[in-house]
């Protein structure tokens, strides 16, 4: 659909010039996101991975050097960003290319319907672009869903894969999971839905040699990862942190997060086999894109429900099967068109369950607005994200100013925004005191911050836990220089 059209002459050519509603959605996508790319150093998790990008920039190797527990791409392409900025540039080029894939991707499953996909595509921009699940925050949750969906648009049609397209799409599968763990969901809708359509819409035989190059492509990117760790001598590390280390943080915050439910996350699994159980013995019952989607919305919400923990963020994996769902009870045929109501009351039973929060839109944007008007200074609009922001720019400023981009600090307590702000990184390998609380031992961190003592040692005054011999070290090792805004101060006694 061309909603204006007109032609031009560009460097001497006559050539057209299109809007289509997919260049709209895109160039909405584009504004709405203008904000983010001015926001301060507020969001923890984007810091952590700015610091252990700054690490890899720094010749760190990750896991073994500098520690989080996601898989790398999320930090690799932090590296690449090199500063919040670009960060969230790099986001925003995500997201409008996961934008074209989904319109593309709604297209082709309804033969189509403008309606349907008009309406699914707005939805999925929206959800993903406005902060109400925190579509502003450059997560691995956004940076997954344009392979993914790339993946969805090769496999759509079981009629039309081919050998080349199963492949490719195992390789965007795989890009996926290596961004966040829970990617390996989708790639196991796509198993069950051609398990679910075996000797009805493709043969058994074809399904499972498919299967087979499938899982090839998944697993290659993976192999190579393991490969390259390993040829650097942390291939144990690396399998612990993304593997063993997630399941374990998965299933101690499941069963704090489900109380009194069942065990939690054996809970969640008996509720998600269930539902597979009954989807099969009534998939006749089911067209076969909304049994599609119906698969993919019960794998992803799945995937959302691991830990149990009501972030937002984790819901943006459910957001396009959602909407194309939404799509198909406002536009689809009348046979299928009130079929996904189930599957969208299963959704709503969980969010309101799990009580999953969400951010207001509203003051958002008029607080950037007021910012852009003046009504606003630099550091008004800076600290309406954070109260903490003042002290982070400040520290920040303080180190950069005082050590050089090669010397070590350490700051006691949970501020990665200074480390990512400053450029500055630890001597050891955890960036927050959770992080140490939850993976290291005080026995480490002291013979860490003993063998390569950091030139500043940064206290938070939100910190309550307590790290056995660290008040010992420093009195012993450094002086206490000043306060900034609650913040600690000290300095190695001889440097």
């Amino acid at each position: 659909m061309i909603l204006w059209q007109r032609e031009v002459k560009i460097f001497g050519e006559k050539q057209i010039i299109k809007i289509t509603p997919l260049i709209l959605l895109v160039v909405l996508a584009i504004v709405l996101r203008i904000p983010n790319l001015f926001e301060p150093y507020w969001y923890g998790d984007e810091a952590i991975y700015l610091t252990l990008g700054e690490g890899i920039r720094q010749g760190l190797l990750l896991y073994r050097d500098i520690f989080d527990h996601k898989p790398p791409l999320i930090y690799l392409l932090a590296a690449l960003s090199g500063s919040l900025f670009w960060f969230k540039f790099a986001l925003l080029v995500s997201t409008c290319t996961s934008i074209v894939l989904f319109w593309r991707l709604a297209n082709k499953l309804f033969d189509g319907n403008l309606n349907i996909t008009l309406v699914a595509s707005i939805v999925f921009t929206l959800l993903t672009t406005l902060p109400t699940l925190e579509g502003n925050i450059a997560n691995s949750e956004l940076f997954m869903l344009a392979p993914t969906i790339g993946a969805f648009f090769l496999l759509s049609d079981p009629k039309n894969v081919t050998v080349t397209r199963t492949f490719l799409a195992g390789l965007l599968f795989s890009v996926s999971f290596l961004y966040k763990i829970p990617g390996v969901f989708d790639f196991l809708a796509i198993v069950a839905f051609w398990v679910y359509v075996a000797k009805t819409r493709i043969s058994f035989k074809r399904v499972l040699s498919y299967l087979g190059i499938l899982a090839l492509g998944l697993f290659i990117p993976i192999f190579i990862s393991v490969v390259f760790f390993w040829l650097r001598g942390a291939a144990g590390p690396y399998l612990q942190a993304a593997g063993i280390i997630n399941i374990n943080y998965i299933s101690r915050w499941g069963s704090q997060a489900s109380e009194g439910v069942g065990t939690g996350f054996l809970f969640r699994t008996i509720v998600f086999g269930g539902i597979l159980g009954v989807l099969y013995l009534l998939k006749k019952y089911f067209s076969f894109k909304v049994l599609f989607l119906g698969l993919w919305l019960t794998f992803a919400l799945f995937a959302a429900l691991l830990s149990g923990r009501p972030y937002p963020h984790y819901l943006i994996q459910v957001v396009p099967p959602f909407s194309l769902m939404l799509g198909v009870l406002a536009f689809g045929k009348l046979k299928e068109r009130f079929l996904p109501i189930p599957f969208l009351l299963i959704l709503a039973g969980a969010v309101l369950f799990y009580n999953f929060s969400h951010y207001q839109v509203y003051p958002y944007y008029s607080n950037f607005l007021a910012f852009v008007l003046g009504q606003k200074t630099k550091e008004q609009y800076f600290q309406s994200f954070d109260r903490r922001i003042p002290r982070i720019y400040a520290l920040s400023e303080m180190l950069i100013s005082r050590t050089a981009q090669a010397d070590r600090i350490f700051i006691w307590g949970t501020a990665p925004e200074v480390y990512a702000l400053s450029r500055r990184l630890p001597p050891v390998q955890y960036v927050t005191s959770f992080h140490i609380g939850d993976f290291g031992t005080g026995e480490e961190i002291l013979k860490g911050l003993s063998h390569n003592k950091p030139k500043y040692i940064v206290i938070m005054p939100e910190e309550t836990r307590i790290l056995p011999g660290f008040q010992a070290f420093l009195a012993e090792n450094y002086l206490y220089v000043e306060n900034i805004d609650g913040a600690q101060v000290w300095k190695l006694r001889w440097f």
